[in-house]
């Protein structure tokens, strides 16, 4: 899967891109959004167990099969919400590289969004943590304002966002640096291709 993110990175004029961070939401959050399918699932097995248990003997024996029915396929329901759970966790990602940062969504099971942000086009990045689960967790939002009037890039639910946050505000730094002083960027482009070879 890694491999399919550089693909995404490097298909790009970015010839000295490098890649610092792959950032998925925290661990937390997808656990958050399993906790109802969970209650979901121990309510359904405890109404199960309970008329096919000990009132079972005074139900109609013709019900006993539907009961059946309705606890396995309320089994599958939560199975797939599940599993869409993790889909969107797992392949909903930002990229922090050399040059910008990516923010891939997944939405859905066959749709995805890919946006992506210059680090010269950004204004402010402010962090944000609020509750006590997520000061327990160290988890959090990250916010990256752009010169646009456009809504603000927005990492969601982030392990160490102040860390993400220190990570953009240096590369902006870095990238504005390096628009006022275009050598930085003949040398950098020059070095590039004294180690990898012309392509």
């Amino acid at each position: 899967m890694h491999h399919d993110f550089d693909k995404i990175i490097h298909s790009t004029t970015h010839t000295t891109e490098k890649t610092y961070a792959i950032v998925h939401r925290h661990w937390f959050d997808l656990f958050s959004r399993f906790i109802p399918i969970i209650l979901f699932v121990l309510t359904t097995t405890g109404v199960a167990f309970t008329f096919l248990g000990p009132l079972s003997e005074s139900i109609d024996t013709q019900i006993i099969p539907v009961i059946y029915f309705l606890v396995s396929f309320s089994y599958l329901i939560a199975w797939i919400y599940s599993f869409f759970l993790w889909v969107d966790y797992f392949l909903d990602i930002w990229v922090i590289t050399s040059a910008r940062v990516i923010n891939v969504e997944q939405k859905g099971l066959f749709a995805r969004n890919t946006s992506e942000l210059d680090y010269t086009h950004i204004q402010d990045v402010t962090s944000e943590i609020e509750g006590i689960i997520q000061t327990l967790f160290n988890y959090g939002d990250v916010y990256v304002q752009t010169a646009s009037n456009e809504n603000r890039f927005m990492f969601r639910h982030v392990a160490h966002p102040e860390k993400i946050k220190t990570l953009v505000m240096h590369l902006n730094r870095q990238a504005i640096s390096k628009r006022a002083h275009p050598e930085a960027l003949v040398k950098e482009a020059k070095q590039h291709t004294e180690k990898h070879g012309k392509a």
